[in-house]
C-alpha cells in the first residue's frame, strides 16, 4: 500500500499542499513550526478518521478570509484532506471533509464573507468518502492503514491510561471492523447507564432499569476485553524482539494489560471473561449510584510496558522509555502487515533527532522495508549515512511545500 497523490486544503496550517508521491522513503525536511507534524497528521486522519491529537475538528481548519477554494466554498467544504492510495493493481480515492452547517443542522450557504468570526459561529460536521461515496465513519476507517511514530509516543509509557487505551483502539480499529462497532456500542451504553445512576442517585429512577444497559454492557465489555488482551499477547511477543534488535542490553520487555478482571483469569475465553465482567459490575451497584458513573469495565483498564519485570513508568531512563515505545511501535507495523496482508504507510515525525547513530540505523533498515514510509526531519543530517540515495526529497515552509532536485 501506498500513496500517490496527496491533496489538503486549509488544514491547520497547510493552505493549499499537494504532493505526487511513490514507493519507497520519502524525507519532508523543514524547521520546526513550519507544518511537518501537520503533514502527518493529515495522512493519518485517513487511517482512522480523526486526529491523533485534536481534541476538537475545529483546531484542524485553517481560518482566514481568502484562502478557500470557491468550487469548495460552493459545496460548504472549508477543510479538505485526499488522497490517493495505491494497493494491489487497485487504486482508491480517500477524502476527509470539514463543512459549515447551520444550528438547524442545514449545509450552510456560500457567504459573500467567510469571516473568522462568521466561521466560528457555524458547526463543523465531518464527512468521509471512498471513491466518492460518502461513508460511515467505521466503514472508513481501516481502508487505510498506517503507523504514526512521533516524540509524543513515551505518552504510552508515562502519560495517563487514557492515552493507551486510545491507542490500543486505533490500532485493533484499523484491522477489526467488529471491534470498532463494539466499541461505539459500547461508549454509548455507557453513557446511557451513568445518566441513569445519576438518575438513581436523586430517586427518579429505580434500579431494575439498569437491567437491559447492564446486559449490552456486559456483551459488549467483554468483546473488547477479550479482543484487547489477544492484541496485547501478540504486541507483547513482536515488541520483544524488536527490542532485543534495538537493545544492545538484551533486556526482556512485555507489555501486560491490566482490568478489572482478575489476572490469573485473563486466559479465559471470551464467555467467561463478560461473566466475570457482569459478576463485577453488580458487586460495584452500591458504589456506582453513589458516584454517579459506572466505575468497572474497559473504559477504566490499562496496559503497562516492563523491563525485567519493572514497571517502566516508574523505573525506566528516558533512553529506556524512548526504545521501548519504538520496540511497540515497530510492533504495531508488524502486527499490520501480517494480519492485512499488505504493508502500512510508516509515518515518522521527527524522530531521529531522539536517537543516537545506532538506533538511527537500526530503525532506518526497519522502516525502509516497507513499502512507503515519510519521514519528517528538521536536520537532513539526522537521516542515517546508509540511507538510499534515491528517497525522494521534499522542503516545507510555512506550510509550503516543494520537492529538492
Amino acid at each position: 500500500m501506498y500513496l500517490s497523490h496527496l491533496k489538503l486544503s486549509n488544514f491547520r496550517n497547510l493552505q493549499d499542499a499537494e504532493l505526487f508521491l511513490e514507493p519507497g522513503v520519502t524525507i519532508i525536511q523543514g524547521n520546526n513550526g513550519n507544518g511537518k507534524s501537520n503533514l502527518l497528521e493529515a495522512i493519518y486522519i485517513l487511517s482512522i478518521g480523526k486526529s491523533q491529537r485534536a481534541t476538537n475538528d475545529r483546531d484542524l481548519v485553517r481560518f482566514t478570509t481568502k484562502d478557500i477554494n470557491i468550487k469548495d466554498e460552493s459545496l460548504g467544504i472549508h477543510t479538505k484532506v485526499l488522497a490517493n492510495v495505491e494497493k494491489s493493481n487497485e487504486s482508491t480515492k480517500i477524502q476527509c471533509d470539514l463543512f459549515e452547517i447551520e444550528h438547524n443542522g442545514k449545509k450552510a450557504e456560500p457567504q459573500q464573507s467567510n469571516s473568522i468570526n462568521t466561521l466560528k459561529q457555524k458547526h463543523l460536521k465531518k464527512l468521509v468518502r471512498i471513491n466518492g461515496i460518502k461513508r460511515k465513519i467505521s466503514e472508513f476507517v481501516g481502508e487505510v492503514n498506517a503507523v504514526l511514530f512521533t516524540v509524543q509516543d513515551l505518552e504510552l509509557i508515562y502519560g495517563n491510561p487514557k492515552t493507551r487505551r486510545r491507542y490500543l483502539d486505533v490500532l485493533i480499529s484499523q484491522n477489526n471492523r467488529e471491534y470498532l462497532m463494539a466499541l461505539q456500542r459500547y461508549q454509548k451504553t455507557l453513557l446511557q447507564r451513568n445518566h441513569l445512576l445519576r438518575s438513581i442517585k436523586m430517586g427518579v429512577s429505580q434500579m431494575d432499569e439498569l437491567t437491559p444497559w447492564d446486559h449490552h454492557l456486559v456483551i459488549d465489555g467483554g468483546f473488547i476485553i477479550y479482543t484487547r488482551l489477544n492484541m496485547i499477547q501478540k504486541l507483547s511477543k513482536l515488541s520483544l524482539d524488536k527490542h532485543h534488535l534495538l537493545s544492545p542490553l538484551k533486556e526482556k520487555l512485555n507489555v501486560i494489560y491490566i482490568t478489572d478482571v482478575q489476572e490469573q483469569e485473563l486466559s479465559c475465553d471470551q464467555s467467561h471473561i463478560s461473566s466475570l465482567f457482569k459478576q463485577k459490575l453488580s458487586a460495584s451497584l452500591n458504589a456506582d449510584v453513589i458516584k454517579g458513573f459506572t466505575t468497572v469495565g474497559p473504559h477504566r483498564d490499562d496496559f503497562k510496558i516492563t523491563i525485567d519485570d519493572m514497571d517502566c513508568s516508574r523505573f525506566a531512563s528516558r533512553g529506556q522509555g524512548r526504545t521501548a515505545t519504538l520496540s511497540l511501535k515497530l510492533a504495531e507495523a508488524e502486527y499490520l502487515s501480517d494480519a492485512r496482508g499488505e504493508n502500512p504507510l510508516i509515518l515518522l515525525d521527527d524522530v531521529f533527532s531522539e536517537l543516537d547513530s545506532v538506533r538511527r540505523d537500526m530503525v532506518w533498515r526497519l522502516v525502509s522495508q516497507y513499502e512507503q514510509s515519510l519521514i519528517t526531519t528538521s536536520d537532513i543530517k539526522d537521516i542515517p549515512n546508509n540511507s538510499n540515495h534515491d528517497m525522494k526529497m521534499f522542503q516545507i515552509v510555512k506550510g509550503n511545500i516543494n520537492p529538492i532536485n
